[in-house]
């Protein structure tokens, strides 16, 4: 097997750098067995380009699982701040003194079972 030449590319990741290998798709096909280990054992990730545009990026299964918690965390921070911009909208002319007299209210209520 021909070692790959890639093009290396330097990014900035908060305090350290991150050199980043990129390829054409005619490099990734001819050395696709050594680019999936290298993702899936080494955590190397791989950019493949098609007419110097970039196309796809190989990473291996933990990083992926890592993206998708993050896009699900994503999400569910976005829908949690839907609901709390609905409620101000809601409530906006409610003075802070009466919100918090209404939740001191309710708790009273929970806290002595007559909710």
């Amino acid at each position: 097997m021909k070692p790959i030449t890639a093009e290396w590319v330097s990014k900035a990741e908060g305090d350290f750098v991150m050199m980043e290998r990129v390829i054409s798709t005619v490099e990734a096909r001819a050395n696709l067995a050594q680019i999936l280990a290298e993702a899936g054992y080494a955590g190397r990730s791989t950019v493949i380009e098609r007419n110097r545009r970039p196309l796809a990026v190989i990473i291996g299964y933990d990083e992926y699982r890592e993206l998708t918690a993050l896009r699900q965390q994503k999400r569910e921070r976005e829908a949690r701040l839907a609901v709390y911009d609905e409620l101000r909208s809601r409530n906006a002319d409610v003075t802070p003194d009466q919100v918090e007299a209404d939740v001191a209210e309710v708790l009273r209520a929970v806290r002595t079972g007559g909710a």
